[in-house]
């Protein structure tokens, strides 16, 4: 029994606690993400290797993940995260108990190099929200809140994926913020997420009306002639 015991501990994989009363706390999301970018083998880290590792909180850590690239751009990382977080999104709405992501998706690999510069980046700001955080408000991170937090990343992630300039980073936000909450079984971040997306697709919809507003005004500056002038009609003796 204490062969085996000794096993399972000093074989688990980075981010995983020993089992007993003398376990440590519970690691924070900022540091099982920078432990296992350190820890991969290989220049390169697969969406596969995060979801095997995360576990039980596979859901959070890779949207998470994936949320980052959006809030601190950087070449590679910025693109395609979209479609990622959508079927995340839809599998924890559906009530998954983890993820099962296609096997194209589980193959979506990361610069190991690139990945660790976003998360040098992101480290300071997520620790400082990591400080907010404590397990609260339990609605909002089990059954029906999980849900509708797996609905409202589906309809921000959509969002996202448009190809809207500054329309990127306010949803990638909200995601990101629910992601913690998950993470942490923090409700009351998971709310906050939730009413930081509504914002962020009321601004995205209002900077989609503004963008369509000024393309029109620059046409009709433009062509003055097609807007202002009807061409002239021939005359009876043509």
């Amino acid at each position: 029994m204490d062969d085996d015991s000794s096993s399972r501990t000093s074989g688990a994989p980075c981010g995983a606690l020993p089992i007993g009363a003398g376990a440590p706390a519970r690691r924070r999301a900022s540091d099982i993400l920078e432990d296992f970018a350190a820890h991969a083998h290989g220049d390169t880290i697969t969406v596969g290797d995060l979801t095997r590792l995360l576990g039980d909180r596979a859901y959070g850590m890779l949207l998470l993940l994936l949320a980052l690239p959006n809030i601190i751009p950087l070449p590679g990382l910025s693109t395609a995260v979209g479609v990622p977080m959508i079927v995340l999104g839809a599998q924890l709405a559906l009530g998954w108990p983890a993820p099962r992501l296609p096997r194209r998706l589980n193959e979506v690999a990361f610069s190991k190099e690139t990945l660790l510069a976003v998360l040098a980046k992101a480290k300071p700001y997520v620790e400082r929200v990591e400080r907010r955080i404590r397990p609260r408000l339990p609605l909002f991170v089990e059954g029906p809140g999980e849900r509708l937090a797996g609905f409202a990343i589906m309809l921000l992630a959509a969002v996202l994926s448009l190809p809207i300039v500054f329309g990127n980073l306010p949803p990638a936000a909200a995601i990101a913020l629910i992601a913690l909450g998950l993470i942490e079984n923090d409700g009351a971040a998971v709310l906050a997420g939730l009413l930081l997306g509504v914002g962020a697709i009321v601004f995205v919809g209002l900077l989609v009306f503004g963008l369509g507003e000024a393309a029109l005004y620059l046409v009709a500056q433009l062509l003055p002639s097609f807007f202002s002038q009807a061409p002239a009609s021939c005359s009876p003796t043509c």
